[in-house]
């Protein structure tokens, strides 16, 4: 095994994955899908199911950190989104998951990341006020 698939390589990952789970609230599977996919030559199906369980102590780390040490979790919040995303990962999300290619579930990854990308960065705000400026320019 070498080194880039050893160890250096699961505490270097993890590490990066944690801090960006811990400062962005991510869970991870942005970076770790991808990695375990081209680093591993994992197919995408085993690669989100090994996501999912990597994110449990580190979400669990993470949690307790925001909440015993700064006080910012919004627990209502969290338990009713925490009660919709075991029906939506169990009953839904992880189904489809094994009944899709893992090609398709690559490339449709990829344009969720895209979309979420543009939209953090106010890509679409940006087109619709220009959009928005251009029609009143036009009905003037």
């Amino acid at each position: 095994m070498t080194l880039l698939k050893g160890v250096g390589a699961y505490l270097g990952i993890g590490t990066a994955v944690g801090i960006i789970s811990g400062l962005f609230g991510i869970g991870g599977g942005i970076l770790m899908v991808p990695a375990i996919i081209f680093i591993w030559a994992k197919e995408p199906k085993v690669a989100v199911a090994t996501s999912l369980a990597v994110m449990i102590p580190g979400a669990i780390a993470g949690v307790a950190r925001h909440h015993f040490s700064y006080g910012t979790v919004d627990w209502k919040i969290a338990a009713g989104l925490a009660v919709g995303a075991i029906i939506g990962s169990a009953l839904i999300g992880a189904p489809l998951a094994n009944i899709i290619s893992g090609e398709a579930l690559k490339k449709g990854f990829g344009i969720l990341l895209i979309i979420f990308g543009l939209r953090m960065t106010g890509v679409f705000e940006l087109i619709s006020a220009k959009f928005t400026a251009l029609i009143q320019m036009v009905i003037r």
